[in-house]
């Protein structure tokens, strides 16, 4: 008898993938903070990238799909609901620093004072969100890929293509994934 296979992108490779692309943001931005608080200059242009990686990719698209998608269906089946409601509760303070980040950047100049404060808000994003994905890869998803049922994965895996063609459009991940090679090259 055959064996069926199933070819379904289970949703915490998914996740896990963009984790990826999000650390890889965040040595940039950690590169782009130290810059400003040296004074130098730092394009507003890749600014700008950094900025709509962090609003339209990390949170918008990635975070979307966990708390509208991910968290709720774990919650039912696991008895993780303290762990999941921390991780809410950090993405919230991640959007703060957004918003930090995004107030600072509409007045942006090298060296005046709203450089320091792009800094100092990517330095508390960066600090967050390092052990934010630490604790998703390695305590949550181990318990997500153990204890979802393989039909609620598939679905899910099917809601997150959805879900990212909906917030961000066709094409824009890839397009965010370019960002990240250009700026690879410009500040790593």
């Amino acid at each position: 008898m055959k064996e069926v296979i199933n070819m379904y992108k289970k949703p915490t490779l998914d996740l896990g993938e963009e984790h990826g692309g999000i650390m890889l943001m965040m040595q940039i931005m950690k590169k782009i903070a130290i810059r400003l608080l040296d004074g130098k200059e730092v394009r507003r242009e890749d600014l700008s990238k950094v900025v709509e990686f962090l609003v339209n990719f990390a949170d918008k698209c990635h975070h979307g799909k966990e708390e509208d998608i991910f968290f709720p269906k774990l919650v039912k089946t696991t008895s993780n609901k303290k762990l999941v409601n921390m991780l809410v509760g950090e993405h919230k303070t991640g959007r703060d620093f957004i918003r930090g980040i995004v107030e600072s950047f509409k007045k942006y100049k090298a060296g005046n004072p709203d450089a320091i404060h792009i800094a100092v808000n990517i330095e508390g994003y960066v600090q967050l969100l390092t052990e934010h994905i630490r604790k998703e890869n390695t305590i949550l998803f181990p318990i997500a890929d153990k204890e979802l049922p393989t039909k609620i994965q598939e679905k899910m895996a099917k809601e997150f293509e959805r879900f990212e063609k909906n917030v961000i459009g066709a094409g824009k991940h890839e397009e965010f994934h370019g960002w990240l090679k250009e700026l690879s090259q410009t500040y790593l």
